[in-house]
């Protein structure tokens, strides 16, 4: 699995690098706080959802602590052969708390 970390995401967004950001939380969490331009993408719905997934973007995908991104980080591995998918570190509470301590998380 590849990891990415808040501040390399961070750093990728200013740079308009061309990401698809996969929040796997479900919709009122989304809804609550989210990382800028990411989609809400519950990990439940996913296997409905795979067309929404760019393939020619560095996909990365978050939970709330990255614990459960590796379950879906796998299914995509295995389903669409996402070559550039990445996990953040941490989930968003890291981001959180390392990048925008305003997000009530």
């Amino acid at each position: 699995m590849k990891y990415i970390t808040p501040e390399e995401l961070k750093s990728a967004l200013e740079s308009k690098e061309h990401l698809q950001i996969i929040d796997t939380r479900d919709s009122a969490q989304y809804d609550l706080c989210h990382i800028e331009t990411a989609i809400s993408i519950p990990q439940i719905e996913l296997p409905g959802r795979l067309n929404e997934i760019d393939l020619t973007a560095k996909v990365v995908v978050y939970c709330i602590y990255g614990m459960k991104s590796d379950q879906v980080y796998i299914y995509l591995k295995d389903k669409l052969k996402v070559q550039k998918l990445y996990i953040l570190e941490g989930g968003i509470y890291q981001y959180a708390r390392d990048i925008d301590p305003s997000m009530p998380v």
